[in-house]
């Protein structure tokens, strides 16, 4: 008979939490879901990260500053919900700093990517904790059936505000 403090464990190794995983994977859907821009059409949410229709094309976020500003937020929200709910952050998704950098065309502009960066990661906070309503939504239904789709989504985002609006009337 083994003793329970012989079995080999990694002690300070913490398991995953699956309600923080579903949040900051939530939060980025929800994101996503308000941007309904081709490289930010969601394919599936997962307890692992989000998948996309398509990948971000790097001359079109050249060519549209607005649509660059748009995919940065979303690739970081993921980290900016984990940094809400004191979560440790993903280490999947997209990498916001690299798509920032492929957007950006002036050498005056990439001196301030860091500074650039901050401002778009506050405002990704922002529009986090005003819908953060929806992004618990999302991440139930993500606990409780382990992936959505875009029209998953959707509805529990109109489910959501649905609800905020009977309330507030």
């Amino acid at each position: 008979m083994t003793s329970p403090h012989l079995t080999p464990h990694a002690p300070h190794t913490p398991a995953p939490d699956p309600g923080a995983a579903a949040l900051t994977w939530a939060a980025e859907a929800y994101l996503a879901h308000t941007h309904p821009r081709a490289p930010l059409r969601l394919d599936r949410v997962t307890l692992s990260g989000v998948t996309y229709a398509c990948a971000p094309d790097p001359a079109a976020l050249r060519l549209n500053r607005a649509l660059a500003e748009e995919v940065v937020m979303v690739a970081l929200a993921a980290r900016e919900a984990a940094a809400l709910t004191g979560a440790p952050a993903p280490g999947a998704g997209r990498d916001a700093r690299m798509l920032l950098d492929c957007a950006l065309t002036d050498p005056d502009e990439r001196e301030t990517l860091d500074a650039y960066l901050s401002v778009l990661r506050g405002r990704a906070r922002a529009r986090l904790r005003r819908a953060w309503s929806e992004v618990q939504v999302i991440a139930a239904g993500l606990r409780e059936h382990g992936e959505l789709d875009a029209a998953q989504v959707a509805h529990r985002v109109a489910c959501a505000q649905g609800i905020r609006a009977t309330l507030l009337n």
